[in-house]
């Protein structure tokens, strides 16, 4: 596992497999939240990184605002703006589901022979339970988190009910071990959680969330991960789960980059990330800052 900054460079090893046959490197971004300014940044980032693909962690904001395209067909906006991105870039381009996407319409999508979907040309949306391999790498995705302010919005139009992690959803995620794991929200083991004991909605807030926490981490449990990724908690952190096995948090679109981002590199057989200052790595017993 390979970090890289600005003024250092630290070193550690994931161990994943044997050398690289088909090297590539594949950036992972936090929630972008339909922000135009933000993806295209990420794009030159990643173009700048000589990235291959983008994988997005959910609040990608899929489905809230319409381009007509016809009298009865019209398209996603931000996924059309990410889509000419691709086509500029010449970047791959997924995404895994948040808690603020438009479900209704995002379902509407068939699942192609890979078992994605495509939302726009060139722009795959990742459903939960989809398994692929980047370079002999497996990864396993499973989006999902819960609105905790859900009350305040109106359902099918700023909440959907299908947002929250499901045990069909963990079913789907099957038993087989995996080296790398893509989340939304965190699984209940993140020291982002340590010292929250409250969402400060209500006690049916707490609950949702706590229960969509523990089917991540059963997950996590069975199919042991080597580096695990999320979203949703606006925050960029590095927790050491112990036996080489690593969690991290990616910050979202009103964050810096180096904190948003985060770039594997199978050349390395680990990952790279560039950062503006050395990583700080948060220990499970210590709250994340």
């Amino acid at each position: 596992m390979f970090f890289y900054s600005s003024g250092a460079l630290s070193i550690v090893h994931l161990g994943l497999r044997g050398p690289s046959v088909l090297p590539m490197r594949i950036m992972l971004l936090g929630d972008t939240h339909r922000n135009e300014a933000f993806a295209r940044k990420a794009f030159e980032h990643a173009r700048r990184l000589d990235c291959e693909e983008i994988i997005q962690l959910g609040d990608f904001g899929f489905g809230w605002n319409w381009l007509p395209l016809t009298d009865t067909l019209a398209i996603c906006r931000f996924s059309a703006a990410i889509s000419l991105l691709v086509e500029e870039f010449g970047i791959a381009f997924s995404f895994i589901d948040g808690n603020h996407e438009n479900f209704d319409r995002l379902v509407d999508h068939p699942l192609g022979v890979d078992g994605r979907r495509e939302v726009a040309p060139g722009v795959w949306h990742m459903p939960r339970g989809y398994r692929f391999e980047r370079d002999s790498v497996s990864f396993l995705t499973c989006g999902g988190a819960v609105s905790v302010d859900r009350l305040a919005r109106t359902e099918s139009v700023s909440w959907w009910a299908a947002e929250a992690v499901t045990p069909a959803d963990v079913t789907a995620c099957g038993s087989d071990a995996v080296d790398i794991l893509l989340t939304h929200d965190a699984p209940i083991t993140s020291a982002f959680f340590e010292n929250v004991s409250t969402t400060g909605y209500g006690i049916q807030a707490d609950v949702d969330v706590l229960r969509n926490k523990i089917l991540l981490e059963t997950i996590l449990t069975v199919t042991q991960p080597t580096l695990t990724v999320h979203g949703h908690v606006h925050r960029h952190f590095v927790q050491d789960l112990g036996s080489g096995r690593r969690m991290i948090a990616l910050a979202h679109d009103r964050a810096a980059l180096h904190r948003a981002a985060l770039v594997l590199d199978t050349r390395l057989d680990g990952w790279v990330e560039f950062l503006n200052k050395p990583l700080r790595t948060v220990r499970s017993a210590e709250k994340a800052q």
